[in-house]
């Protein structure tokens, strides 16, 4: 009913420049002549309508599809204590060695792929251990959630400053464990990827346990993250230095956050929501972790109680983020995607309307205290609210488009934190 007349009065939005929103519960009216349109019109904007917020998480997600490996630990006063790790199988492209090579080292060369989150002038500890277990699942997909046995001792501990400006990282690893490999493909022992998994079923990268700097992203490309074995064949003339490499074919990262003694320690499945008024009106959400903020519009069906027939022409969500959680080193992403989700807190649809999917974009809102806000349009699903029958307790959630490949923070304020209330401003008009 309500959508219905949009198209009719489309023209309409040319007023719509001369309307300034209400910041209280009087509405700002305009009505047109008859001589414009033939029908009084009166257009209100309402920013009333109460917004709600709550934290969710999704019990996995996946991590097997993103091109980066991310490696780290550090410490947060919102999210605890962040922790990721890298697994990884590797092959070479033949298995095939000359009869006379002779291995001189290996190495493990992790390319920097530019992404990093937090203090990367701490020094951090990388363990590389070898898998026990072939790297398997039960469908398609790796998660965070994931994880594959290793050996206990690792094949290398060692420590370094991340430099993600830089091309690469390089690893030397135990002579003796290239040895193995090395010989047995000259040797015609490890001949396809079966056979090799036999010698090596893979790797993981750990970091420290004491660690508290930043997570790494390293590239998983052919050519930038790779096993490089350095030989030579001793019998030519001239001797020269010949390389062998296995390049990454799976991968996953494994990430987790420790919460214990903050808020969101009362979260233990995906179906809770903790309500922002139980963590300090604030609400989180995080890349990697998984940790979402759902946005609900319980009051959204008051708007039957305008009297006269009506459309909404624009339907706007302002969410803040607090300004003391982001930082140079824990940057705030500037655009969001809007998904919704059902009353299980399952993912169901991501928002699009006629010309593309929707997005959150930044809005400066006091550039002197560097205060922001996401802009989000939500007239589609606030159509949908109105429109549904029977009725649903399906949310909004926004994510960014690297969810899967990143940790970044973002903490919402909801509309009791601060000044400039998160809140819905609708622009609405009336027909009489």
């Amino acid at each position: 009913m309500l959508k219905s007349f949009i198209k009719l009065f489309a023209v309409i939005t040319i007023i719509m420049v001369v309307i300034s929103c209400s910041t209280d519960t009087e509405y700002d009216s305009l009505v047109a002549g008859e001589d414009f349109t033939g029908t009084n019109i009166r257009v209100l904007s309402i920013d009333t309508f109460s917004v709600t917020l709550s934290t969710m998480k999704f019990d996995s997600i996946t991590t097997s599809t993103s091109g980066r490996l991310l490696i780290g630990q550090y410490n947060d006063d919102d999210m605890g204590i962040i922790n990721t790790s890298a697994y990884v199988q590797a092959s070479p492209s033949a298995y095939y060695l000359s009869n006379d090579a002779i291995l001189d080292s290996v190495g493990l060369i992790l390319g920097y792929d530019t992404y990093y989150y937090n203090d990367t002038t701490q020094v951090a500890t990388l363990n590389i251990h070898k898998l026990t277990d072939k790297m398997t699942t039960d469908d398609t997909y790796f998660y965070n959630t994931t994880e594959t046995a290793y050996e206990n001792t690792p094949l290398l501990s060692t420590t370094y400053v991340p430099t993600p400006s830089n091309d690469s990282l390089y690893l030397t690893l135990p002579y003796d464990f290239g040895e193995e490999l090395f010989n047995g493909i000259r040797d015609n022992l490890i001949t396809d990827q079966e056979s090799l998994h036999q010698q090596l079923k893979g790797l993981t990268i750990q970091p420290g346990a004491d660690d508290n700097g930043s997570i790494i992203g390293f590239s998983t490309d052919t050519g930038e993250s790779y096993l490089r074995f350095y030989y030579t064949i001793p019998d030519e003339v001239e001797t020269d230095e010949y390389t062998y490499d296995m390049t990454i074919n799976t991968y996953y990262n494994h990430i987790e956050s420790d919460v214990t003694g903050l808020p969101l320690e009362a979260i233990t499945s995906q179906e809770d929501n903790l309500t922002s008024e139980e963590s300090g009106n604030i609400s989180y959400n995080q890349a990697g972790t998984g940790y979402v903020t759902r946005i609900e519009f319980p009051s959204i069906k008051d708007l039957y109680n305008i009297d006269g027939e009506g459309t909404i022409l624009e339907a706007t969500l302002y969410i803040e983020p607090n300004s003391e959680s982001h930082s140079d080193i824990q940057p705030l992403s500037e655009t969001l995607l809007l998904y919704t989700i059902d009353q299980n807190n399952d993912l169901a649809s991501q928002v699009s309307n006629s010309v593309d999917v929707v997005t959150a974009t930044t809005t400066d809102i006091d550039s002197e205290f560097n205060q922001v806000a996401f802009t989000v349009p939500v007239i589609d699903f606030i159509d949908q609210k109105l429109s549904e029958s029977p009725e649903t307790e399906d949310a909004l959630i926004l994510i960014p488009t690297d969810y899967n490949s990143t940790i970044n923070k973002i903490i919402f304020n909801d509309s009791q934190r601060s000044n400039f209330n998160t809140k819905l401003v609708l622009t609405y008009a009336i027909y009489e």
